[in-house]
């Protein structure tokens, strides 16, 4: 759906604040062996971020009709503001990352839920980028944009990653970008 820039740009200051209250909340009077815990709980949830993000991609936005044509909305006008409106990312991202995990401990559920959320600001912020900004050829973000540039423009189902093509490999999804005809 098209969003206004305060609907699309609102996860941008919403994500942080709630990774901010998660380290609170999950950090407050603990010890440091609770704190290595919730760093390492970051890593795995930004990895699982990865994976969620193909699956959410190839399988959500391309498969189930609901989804699939907000989602053709932003193939069709790609630099548009079209996304689901703001926070409603975080608040699923609480209830199936933050929840589940209490009963393995506040710490590590916060820090799971945390790397969670860093993943879904890269992911907006390369997402972004890819449609909006002016990159330098060499850069991971101008990389990130020649895949998902072909995700777009290729007419090929594939390149579902945005962040990484590390789980279009494993699936075999992976297109590469095609080269300019020379001559």
């Amino acid at each position: 759906m098209r969003l206004s820039k305060a609907l699309y740009f609102g996860d941008f200051v919403a994500a942080p604040v709630a990774i901010a209250v998660l380290a609170v909340v999950a950090l407050s009077g603990r010890s440091l062996l609770s704190a290595c815990l919730w760093l390492v709980a970051i890593g795995a949830g930004l990895v699982a971020w990865t994976l969620v993000e193909y699956v959410i991609h190839r399988w959500v936005y391309h498969r189930i009709p609901f989804f699939e044509k907000f989602h053709d909305a932003h193939h069709e006008e790609p630099l548009s503001l079209i996304g689901a409106p703001s926070f409603i990312g975080i608040v699923a991202i609480l209830v199936l990352f933050f929840l589940p995990f209490l009963a393995a401990g506040l710490p590590f559920a916060g820090g799971f839920a945390s790397g969670v959320l860093v993943g879904y600001c890269i992911y907006m912020l390369v997402h972004h980028a890819s449609h909006h900004w002016e990159l330098r050829p060499g850069t991971y973000l101008y990389a990130a944009r020649l895949r998902h540039m072909a995700h777009h423009y290729h007419g090929i189902e594939g390149n579902y990653g945005v962040i990484t093509s590390l789980w279009d490999h494993v699936f075999s999804t992976f297109v590469r970008r095609r080269r300019a005809r020379s001559g």
